[in-house]
């Protein structure tokens, strides 16, 4: 009984000692890339996971955005820089260097890491006042990285998808009224008196969309009643595009 023990013992070990000496084969396949916006976990409830953003300088003062778009690796890390493949899909819209620019124009996933961030400078133009731009990336498979990662269905009852290997952007300048823009205060809305606003009193377009209280419109539309009279006193009578003369609201006359 005990020397079958001992075999058993010394087999065991042998089994071991094969083991040891044997080396782990490491997975020898391409990594997948993918957008990051499409394929993250919400980072709170309510947010929006998406394949696409619409990029609007309506209620903006700036004349052109600066913006990052996340690219992400599945896998490992490497010890040298890989170049990834992201295409702009001909069905895009947007000119570049007219519509935007891209900062900079290579692409790798650096050494001992697993995402880059692309940078992308939209331009503000005048003819996006007058129509929607488009601007759609594709990424594609080379000889670092696969796309088998593709898309997940959101919505089994429409099929709706989002996409992991392709991102769209929507470009306008198309203006808006702000949502507490009230014309009792402030008159008819045009693009031409929301930047004399903005720009008499200092405050951004985007503030009279989402923060002004009732108190700062009132204030806000004397003040600036005053200052078209004052301008009109002076022989500077301000008119707007259609050519009428440019007025705020009745409750500040």
């Amino acid at each position: 009984m005990k020397k079958i023990k001992f075999y058993a013992a010394g087999l065991l070990l042998m089994i071991l000692a094969n083991a040891c000496e044997k080396k782990l084969e490491s997975y020898l396949g391409k990594n997948d890339i993918y957008f990051n916006d499409a394929a993250r976990l919400p980072a709170f409830s309510g947010d929006a996971i998406k394949d696409s953003t619409i990029m609007s300088f309506s209620l903006a003062k700036n004349t052109d955005s600066i913006v990052n778009m996340i690219i992400k690796t599945t896998g490992t890390v490497s010890d040298q820089d890989r170049l990834y493949k992201l295409a702009i899909d001909p069905a895009s819209t947007a000119v570049a260097g007219k519509h935007f620019d891209f900062l900079p124009t290579t692409f790798s996933i650096k050494k001992n890491k697993l995402q880059d961030t692309v940078k992308i400078r939209f331009r503000r133009t005048a003819d996006m006042q007058l129509q929607n731009f488009t601007l759609f990336f594709n990424l594609e498979a080379n000889e670092n990285f696969a796309t088998e990662m593709r898309d997940k269905v959101i919505n089994t009852t429409t099929g709706q998808k989002l996409s992991f290997i392709k991102y769209r952007w929507f470009i306008n300048d198309i203006i808006k009224k702000p949502a507490r823009w009230l014309d009792g205060y402030f008159g008819t809305f045009t693009r031409k008196k929301l930047s004399l606003i903005a720009q008499v009193l200092g405050v951004e377009p985007s503030y009279i969309d989402t923060s002004i209280s009732v108190a700062e419109m009132t204030a806000f539309g004397k003040f600036m009643q005053r200052y078209l009279n004052e301008q009109k006193a002076a022989g500077n009578t301000i008119y707007e595009d259609d050519g009428s003369e440019m007025i705020m609201g009745v409750s500040v006359q």
